[in-house]
């Protein structure tokens, strides 16, 4: 359609107008001056166009249309043809009611004010105000003739003569726009993305009040703050407590920042005509570091922040809480039997290394001829004094069975010097080198030891900058209102179906090998080979590679460490859960601060961190093969969108992963994370010098704490069982099949729409195409399969249909 519309400024230009059958402007092209030319009086069947606002009225004639041309499509909205004042027909399904407007040289304000006062214009009921109908009235916006701010600001005015209810009426019209746009936070994935915005605020909230708590309580010079300081059983329980507590807000930070990371890398589809149109595929409907490479340079900024800051979240978070214990810097004495009975001994330095004094020995000596000692085997001995320290015994009296006629005391020792690497000689063994020699042991016990639970300030300030830097990103990915992107299948295939994909047309049973080889686009007809598809097949090469590097780090290093562990300790035990063994502590350098010591024990989170993004990309490709599979069998079924749905669709919260999924993966990696944390930690370990006789009145003296590593077996074991758990599932789901959508020879095998070597944009574009009498389709339940069946020179063809199909035919080709 053409049209001619003087300028809005009156100037001496004149510019013809052609708009296409979408109500789109094609052309603008200038046309002759006509402004020195006395106005024509207007014929019947031609029409005055004057912009709003106008003075001056500039007479054209344009041809009042009869009916729509045969190509034009119908109006969105439907409203019977109307005669203007001259008896033209106008017909509504090719020009929209504001169009209409302009030509007879209306304003919103004429027009409301016929309205008002009965005119008949108003009786012709043009209202364009009006908000119950699908589409409403609106200031015509030509490319290089904007609107000024000025019209908005006149409709509200009363000079103009427009009333209250006017006015009202065009207010609620604005409310209720603002309302919707609140809506949409509601539903898709708009709707996920608040929901982690929300979450991530609590956990926000909590943090800075932690810190707040914790500067309040902080030592300035020590950096932390001690809010515990007990028993170590009920330390080692507040430890693990807030460690579970921890992983769980880490873990959801990290699932939140990897559903907006597959939001924001999922393309729109102007970004995959580009691609296309270059030979390129992007990934569709699963978290995408390649298309990455093809997306607007602001979300990938987006997506890798908050991905980044999730991941340093987790190793930072299980950092924060710091424990400390203290250990007995324990006392061996090597005597003879006749020790026991009071025999007199010499304590000289050639037999008293360790430094006792003679009121400790004999302090020893008499507690063992009462019977008030600890009877241990030699086993037992070697166990509970060959480590490092001792946190249940003071001193020992080791009973050999050597003979001396000058001194019942062989020698002494200490543990001072011990704590340095796992499996330490510690100062059992510089006594004897001979373990038959001793016959057995005698203990004193020491008094329970305490232990404290600490919370890193400086740490805790860094977590809380990262959840900040979280809210804010995920928080801008909302207000990205244009943004719509193919982040689900229905996404994907109800683009393709509303503009079918030039690329790939001719080519319905495209596979990703053609697409890696670029045969595509070469409108090539094909035989389908039916083949059994297992889930296990979608993902592509590189991220099974990635996760199996993953995995095999995370279960290496777990494995190597319990091996250590039981080699160092004598009896092969499993150290206990969260607490330090003194076999399986490695000694750190002493000016290593405590945050360091914790930062290098929770590295490791950052390897789980990784092996969730990629078990989540294995899963999500699952079920985005399984969820593409099932429009090829059965009953025909609505599309899943991520946005607002049209007809029979339906609006989903998750993207492609399903809820129990997404609950299964947050749950085992939650389990694993707190496990991880009381596997390998960082713990300080302060020897107390504590007087072996009951009658001194020295007191304790505690020495400098050393900084270590401890290892955990059992927590190891139990960290290692929960990744053989991960695998065995992530196994048993790939080896289930695709459902068999063809038959051959009377068998159900193979299912054309199962998407093997992962997703890819080209495949999924070159399935919906459907027949050009399909109208709508993407608003109704659909299927996929066989839609024209070939006769002669022609090839049969499979696509997307709301109507009958059939299964495809290995004996027919398709193009």
């Amino acid at each position: 359609m053409e049209i001619v519309i003087p300028p809005r400024d009156h100037g001496p230009s004149t510019f013809r107008y052609t708009w296409d059958e979408n109500g789109e402007v094609q052309q603008v092209t200038r046309v002759r001056d006509e402004s020195s030319t006395p106005p024509k009086r207007p014929v019947r069947g031609r029409q005055t166009v004057q912009w709003p606002f106008q003075s001056i009225a500039t007479e054209t004639e344009i041809s009042s249309p009869t009916a729509a041309p045969p190509f034009a499509r119908r109006a969105t909205w439907q409203q019977p043809k109307r005669r203007d004042a001259d008896g033209d027909s106008i017909d509504q399904d090719l020009i929209p009611d504001y169009v209409i407007n302009y030509i007879r040289g209306e304003t919103p304000e004429t027009v409301a004010r016929r309205k008002r006062n009965n005119g008949k214009l108003g009786e012709r009921n043009v209202d364009i105000a009006h908000q119950h109908r699908p589409h409403e009235s609106r200031a015509a916006d030509f490319e290089g003739f904007p609107f000024s701010n000025e019209t908005n600001s006149r409709l509200g005015s009363s000079d103009d003569g427009l009333g209250d209810e006017e006015c009202r009426h065009i207010l609620s019209g604005s409310r209720e726009k603002q309302e919707k746009g609140w809506r949409k936070l509601l539903v898709g994935w708009r709707a996920g993305v608040t929901l982690n915005v929300l979450l991530s605020f609590v956990i926000l909230v909590i943090g800075f009040t932690c810190l707040i708590l914790a500067i309040s309580k902080a030592s300035l010079s020590a950096g932390k703050s001690v809010f515990f300081a007990g028993s170590c059983t009920t330390a080692s329980n507040i430890n693990w407590g807030l460690h579970a507590v921890i992983n769980v807000f880490a873990v959801i930070l990290l699932g939140g920042a990897n559903y907006v990371f597959q939001v924001l890398s999922s393309p729109t589809r102007t970004e995959v005509a580009v691609a296309h149109f270059r030979k390129k595929w992007l990934d569709i409907g699963i978290p995408s570091f390649r298309n990455l490479a093809h997306i607007e340079n602001s979300r990938t900024f987006l997506a890798v922040a908050i991905l980044t800051a999730a991941a340093l979240t987790q190793v930072i978070y299980n950092a924060v809480i710091f424990t400390s214990q203290n250990a007995v810097d324990y006392k061996v004495v090597l005597v003879t039997e006749s020790f026991l009975n009071g025999a007199p001994f010499s304590n000289d330095t050639s037999s008293n290394s360790g430094m006792l004094s003679r009121l400790d020995i004999l302090s020893l000596q008499q507690q063992a001829s009462r019977g008030e000692l600890v009877n241990l085997t030699t086993t037992e001995c070697f166990q509970e004094f060959g480590g490092a320290f001792s946190t249940d015994f003071n001193a020992a009296l080791l009973i050999t069975n050597l003979n001396s006629q000058t001194s019942s005391l062989v020698q002494t020792s200490g543990a001072s010097a011990s704590i340095s690497r796992i499996g330490t000689s510690s100062s059992i063994a510089n006594l004897t080198l001979d373990r038959s020699s001793i016959k057995y042991c005698l203990a004193q016990r020491a008094n329970e030891q305490t232990c404290e639970v600490a919370l890193n300030g400086s740490l805790l300030g860094v977590v809380a900058l990262l959840n900040l830097i979280t809210v804010a990103t995920v928080a801008a990915v909302l207000f990205k209102t244009s943004f719509q992107p193919l982040a689900s299948l229905g996404d994907a295939i109800t683009s393709f179906i509303k503009d079918p994909d030039t690329t790939t047309r001719g080519c319905c049973l495209l596979t990703k090998t053609d697409v890696w080889q670029g045969r595509w686009g070469l409108d090539d007809a094909k035989y389908w080979i039916p083949r059994d598809h297992y889930w296990f097949q979608t993902p592509s090469l590189p991220r099974w590679l990635i996760a199996m590097f993953l995995w095999f780090s995370c279960a290496g290093l777990a494995a190597a460490a319990l091996t250590l562990s039981l080699l160092a300790d004598p009896g092969t035990r499993l150290s206990p859960f969260g607490s330090a063994s003194s076999y399986t502590v490695i000694r750190l350098p002493a000016p290593v601060p405590d945050a360091a010591a914790a930062l290098i024990a929770c590295f490791p989170q950052l390897l789980l961190a990784g092996l969730y993004l990629a078990t989540n990309s294995i899963m999500t490709a699952y079920f985005l093969s399984h969820e593409s599979s099932l429009f090829a069998i059965g009953a025909a079924r609505p599309l899943r969108v991520s946005a607002d749905a049209e007809g029979a669709q339906t609006t989903s919260l998750y993207l492609t992963l399903p809820r129990p999924a997404s609950w299964f993966l947050i749950t085992i990696f939650v389990s694993m994370g707190l496990v991880l944390s009381q596997s390998f930690f960082a713990v300080a370990i302060q020897l107390r010098d504590v007087p072996v006789s009951t009658t001194s009145t020295a007191t304790v003296g505690s020495g400098t704490a050393t900084i270590t590593l401890g290892l955990s077996g059992v927590g190891l074991l139990a960290f290692l069982a929960i990744l053989v758990l991960l695998a065995t599932v992530v196994i048993a789901l790939g080896c289930r099949r695709a459902p068999p959508a063809g038959g051959v020879n009377g068998q159900a095998v193979g299912n054309p729409m199962a998407l093997p070597a992962g997703s890819c944009s080209a495949v999924i574009s070159a399935r919906c195409h459907a027949q050009p009498g399909e109208r709508e389709l993407w608003m109704k339940p659909v299927s996929w399969g066989s839609v024209r069946e070939g006769v002669g020179m022609h090839v049969s063809h499979a696509a997307f249909t709301a109507g009958r199909k059939s299964s495809v035919d290995v004996s027919r080709c398709y193009a």
